[in-house]
């Protein structure tokens, strides 16, 4: 089973719960009221705020049972499956009885809504805190279905209970009201429900029931891995929240608006490279350093291939959809920033692969160290961008501090002497940027269609990984593995 096809796997099980969102939104507004979502989505918030008390077992665990691979290690990849689903229901427990009493202030005094709806949030903060330990449990359940390879089971199970778990508080809502405590009750219920496909997969695939327990040498090697991927954890939400703060202390509220939409639009097109990383990363993780360079380099080099005339379209055609989609004012000083931020998305998709690839040689450490030294100098560059050129320079700051991360993972992660060849994708993801139209018709829009011709033959030429992919493909409607 190949990377291609898992790839395809996780894209599917990236968008169809923003499907089912983008589909179920309107329906909640209807049935539960304006105020209620807004609460319903601090809800949410929290509890995805608080799953960081996973202390990074997840990922380590995922780590340890890729790299038990062979045959006969079966009571060793049971043993940590064991060891990390302990600690993360410990933690876990621990983060809902915070959550229980962090939020109960929150909801009783600092958050502002109508006096009828605040018994039933404080009524339902049990059921809120009980969410936690299951979420984090599932992280676990999650990461030992793709150590696996097993990305068609985790995806599927993964997106029905994205839909199980919209569909639920509706349907309650639906028959019963929309009390908020049975609204959360039922969103518990069904993650719980969700974990035993999960199980059951995994007692044949892991497989389960052979032996493995709890031990402590692996609580030890969980722990050391861990606990640089939580120092991770903990950083990139600062980094990746850090511009958006300082907008609205410096400049306003609105302008934070101006920042934020383009923001969440353009990171849809992480969705790609995230799937390609996350069903590479358990190959990666068996691999030798040899073997791990040879596939690291590829997949750079596949990725900006297929990246770049994509986003050489994006430049193009964002400013035009802004204005459409958001209206004529709000285009005006949302447009440019999408524009600038394509760059910085483009850069931080290709720097994922060197990120998976010094997770996957045991060496979390470094991607930790990076996000820890780049904090200051991003504050820094940030705070000047905004003050000398406002929103534009936020824009460009973001981008310059995934630059600079990108080229601390490449010249540490390995010798992938290959990944030079995805600097005239970048060359050409620049150009559009700048030839980035306000209009359809124009002579900016005529440049960047000569920019996307020359990207095309490019991504073709560059990468034999795609163009084998390719012409597999259009000889044959089966589908092959690609690594």
């Amino acid at each position: 089973m190949g990377v291609r096809r898992h790839t395809l796997y996780n894209l599917g099980g990236s968008i169809i719960p923003i499907l089912v969102g983008v589909v179920a939104v309107p329906i909640y507004l209807r049935l539960i009221g304006d105020a209620r979502y807004g609460i319903l989505a601090i809800v949410w918030l929290f509890l995805g705020y608080f799953g960081m008390f996973d202390p990074g077992i997840t990922r380590a665990a995922l780590f340890h049972i890729a790299r038990l691979s062979n045959p006969g290690q079966e009571k060793e990849r049971e043993s940590v499956f064991w060891t990390a689903l302990a600690v993360n229901l410990l933690f876990g427990l621990v983060g809902g009885i915070v959550l229980y009493f962090a939020a109960k202030p929150f909801f009783l005094s600092a958050f502002k809504m109508p006096e009828s709806m605040r018994g039933e949030v404080i009524a339902s903060l049990p059921w809120l805190a009980a969410s936690v330990p299951i979420s984090i449990v599932t992280g676990v359940l999650g990461g030992a279905l793709q150590a696996r390879d097993g990305f068609a089971a985790y995806n599927t199970i993964y997106s029905l209970n994205a839909i199980a778990t919209q569909l639920a508080p509706l349907l309650v809502a639906y028959w019963y009201g929309p009390n908020l405590t049975v609204l959360i009750c039922a969103v518990l219920i069904t993650r719980t429900l969700g974990t035993i496909p999960s199980f059951a997969v995994l007692h044949r695939l892991l497989p389960l029931g052979v032996g493995g327990r709890f031990s402590r040498s692996r609580l030890r090697l969980l722990f050391i891995y861990g606990g640089w991927v939580m120092i991770s954890n903990l950083i990139n939400p600062i980094l990746a929240s850090l511009d958006r703060m300082l907008i609205g202390t410096i400049i306003s509220a609105e302008a934070v608006a101006f920042y934020t939409v383009p923001f969440n639009l353009i990171s849809r097109f992480s969705i790609l490279p995230g799937a390609f990383a996350t069903s590479l990363f358990p190959k990666l993780a068996r691999s030798n350093s040899q073997e791990s360079e040879r596939m690291a380099t590829e997949a750079v080099v596949a990725l900006s291939a297929v990246m770049t005339p994509l986003f050489v379209v994006a430049a193009a055609a964002l400013p035009v959809f802004m204005r459409f989609w958001v209206g004529e004012s709000f285009a005006q000083h949302a447009a440019p920033i999408g524009v600038i931020l394509l760059l910085g998305i483009w850069i931080n998709g290709l720097a994922i692969i060197p990120f998976e690839q010094l997770q996957a040689m045991d060496r979390p450490d470094l991607t930790a160290k990076f996000h820890a030294i780049e904090l200051i100098p991003f504050l820094g560059v940030l705070w000047a961008g905004l003050h000398f050129f406002g929103l534009i320079g936020a824009a460009w700051a973001w981008t310059l501090r995934v630059t600079v991360d990108a080229l601390l993972l490449f010249l540490v992660a390995g010798k992938t002497p290959g990944w030079h060849r995805a600097i005239p994708g970048g060359a050409l993801v620049l150009l559009a940027v700048f030839l980035s139209p306000s209009r359809v018709v124009s002579v900016r829009m005529g440049a960047e269609f000569l920019v996307l011709c020359a990207a095309l033959p490019w991504a073709w030429q560059v990468s034999p990984l795609l163009r084998s992919a390719l012409r597999r493909k259009a000889a044959s409607p089966s589908d092959q593995p690609m690594a």
